[in-house]
């Protein structure tokens, strides 16, 4: 017992001694910059002592942002994440320890607390070097990543959750780490539809039409991807009420490309209903998509007359049927960049359609359509030799298609060089490095160029829209649920152009597509105004960052039912939407 007790004490004057070498307990750490350390080792708290680490910094209530611009970029979450991380960071290094203060910094273990901090890229300092580092170091992370993790009920919360960040006790951390063990707060995620469409209300009202007619023989609709959040087949939308009501009013005959047809009940049964009265109707769809367009089928048992590219080799060259364009009685067109599905004739989807009354533009659209309905797809095709039609004293369209016109050389990049004042492009996909180039040479001639991106695209390896960031071109990345699905452009007050091609090789070298150029200068000033409704609806930190498709930074996304980035995850179930599995 004696060589025990003996033993204990001499571990407890070892312990003495250490403490007497090493230096000062630090008894608290109450901010990264106010440290309280036991000066004298009489192991009692003195608040007459703290440390005060000079020209040492980190984001709290009290920064003056004022004095450092470059933080002015740090968005609410990113000030509370970094405020947290700093503090965790400091007590990482110096709660319980041993520490020694050399001309008023902090030795841990003969390192500089100083320097430990601005490396960890949490705290900064009056340079603007570590300035940016800490911005930088921000936005590389992923916020989505990180909740607020309640520690008394195990319940996480998003980073802007105010019952998160008033817990008593909580910790930030990644989801990944505790979705096993914790539960999702029900107000800040289970509920967040509610805030979702309560926070859209608030923002609507820029522009009050959705569509716009322009004389007797022309109208626009505009699909507003911003105010509808789930894919909905009503067929409430003027786009999609003109398109029935002008099935209804065929009286011969009814030719369409499509890509399919799907979730559509009032277009599916218009079609039926005007078969049965005795009017032609003959219709081509991509086969490829025949599994997803499940309305295709439908319409086959009931309207023979149909044909696809099924016979088309597509092993050798992947071309799709990409049209969306009817043509009623040889005088009407029906067309634009909207699919005949839920998802786009909604208004979940940006998209923009156009109804012509005009004989010589279904002329034209009735040249292309016999070709396929002739069995003869993509590169086989006639050119269509594209020309401008005066539909009105005010207006002049020219019909293009593709492959055969080989539009984006023969049409768009000469349109772009041409512009003098401003391009606006809300585009689904942009990867053709011709046009990067032409957009480029249009923005360093002092022409204004603004692209509204799909998040879900800019996600991929093809797409040039960063490329054109860096060249200083302003691009921002939509956050909604529904996709950018428009492949549009408005030069200068004069020029539109509307279809169905994705400004991309496929679409300009392989797919069977159609465009619309169309001059006309209050066409083109009302396409411009929708355009900068939607660019202003869009945040400005999606100018520098891309939001993904299906997270909680896309409005909506998580509850739509959708698998918006195509990675067999919908909803909560997705990482982005703070999934907890069961």
């Amino acid at each position: 017992m004696k060589k025990i007790l003996g033993l204990i004490i001499f571990i407890i004057l070892i312990i003495c001694a250490m403490n007497i070498n090493f230096g000062n307990r630090v008894f608290n750490v109450e901010t990264p910059s106010k440290i309280f350390i036991d000066l004298n080792n009489n192991f009692i708290f003195d608040e007459k002592d703290p440390v005060i680490i000079s020209n040492l910094y980190y984001i709290n209530q009290n920064t003056d942002f004022n004095k450092y611009p470059v933080l002015k970029s740090l968005t609410d979450d990113e000030k509370f994440f970094l405020e947290y991380k700093a503090k965790e960071t400091s007590d990482n290094l110096l709660k319980n320890r041993f520490v020694k203060v050399k001309d008023g910094d902090i030795q841990i273990n003969n390192q500089s607390y100083y320097k430990l901090m601005l490396n960890s890229k949490f705290a900064f300092n009056d340079d603007i070097i570590t300035q940016k580092e800490l911005t930088d170091n921000v936005k590389s992370l992923n916020l989505d990543d990180y909740v607020i993790l309640n520690l008394k009920n195990r319940k996480y919360h998003k980073l802007n959750c105010n019952l998160g960040r008033k817990s008593a006790k909580y910790k930030i951390v990644k989801l990944s780490d505790i979705k096993n063990t914790a539960d999702a707060c029900k107000t800040c995620h289970i509920q967040a539809k509610k805030q979702v469409f309560a926070s859209n209300k608030k923002t609507t009202g820029i522009i009050n039409k959705k569509e716009n007619f322009f004389g007797e023989n022309i109208k626009i609709f505009f699909l507003d991807l911003n105010k509808t959040f789930k894919p909905d087949n009503s067929c409430r939308e003027n786009a999609c009420k003109t398109l029935k009501e002008e099935i209804n009013n065929a009286k011969e005959t009814i030719d369409f490309a499509v890509y399919g047809i799907n979730n559509q009940p009032q277009i599916l049964n218009a079609l039926i209903k005007a078969h049965n009265r005795g009017v032609k109707i003959r219709r081509v769809y991509d086969y490829s998509e025949k599994k997803y367009y499940e309305d295709n089928d439908k319409l086959d048992e009931i309207i023979k007359t149909f044909k696809t590219d099924e016979n088309y080799d597509k092993t050798k060259d992947a071309a799709l049927m990409h049209n969306k364009y009817f043509i009623f009685d040889n005088k009407k067109v029906w067309t634009g960049s909207s699919n005949i599905s839920s998802t786009d004739l909604s208004g979940f989807n940006s998209n923009y359609t156009i109804l012509l009354d005009s004989k010589q533009t279904a002329q034209k659209y009735k040249e292309d359509f016999e070709q396929m309905y002739n069995g003869v797809f993509h590169k086989s095709k006639n050119k269509s030799n594209p020309e401008f039609i005066q539909i009105n004293p005010e207006t002049r369209i020219k019909p293009m298609f593709s492959p055969q016109d080989n539009i984006i050389f023969s049409e768009i990049i000469p349109l772009i060089k041409s512009a003098k004042k401003y391009i606006y492009m809300p585009a689904f996909f942009i990867t053709y490095k011709s046009m990067e180039e032409a957009l480029t040479e249009a923005h360093l001639k002092g022409v204004e160029v603004k692209i509204i991106s799909d998040a879900t695209n800019a996600h991929t390896k093809y797409t040039i829209h960063k490329n054109l960031r860096k060249a200083g071109i302003k691009v921002k990345t939509e956050n909604y649920a529904g996709k950018m699905h428009s492949k549009t452009i408005i030069v200068d007050d004069k020029y539109t152009i509307i279809g169905s091609m994705n400004f991309t090789r496929s679409g300009n070298s392989k797919n069977d597509e159609n465009m619309l150029l169309i001059e006309n200068s209050e066409i083109a000033k009302f396409m411009r105004s929708t355009f900068m409704y939607l660019w202003k609806k869009i945040p400005e930190k999606y100018e520098t960052y891309d939001p993904k498709a299906e997270s909680t930074e896309s409005i909506g996304s998580c509850f739509d039912g959708i698998d918006n980035d195509f990675d067999d995850k919908t909803d909560m179930e997705d990482e982005g939407c703070f999934y907890k599995k069961k």
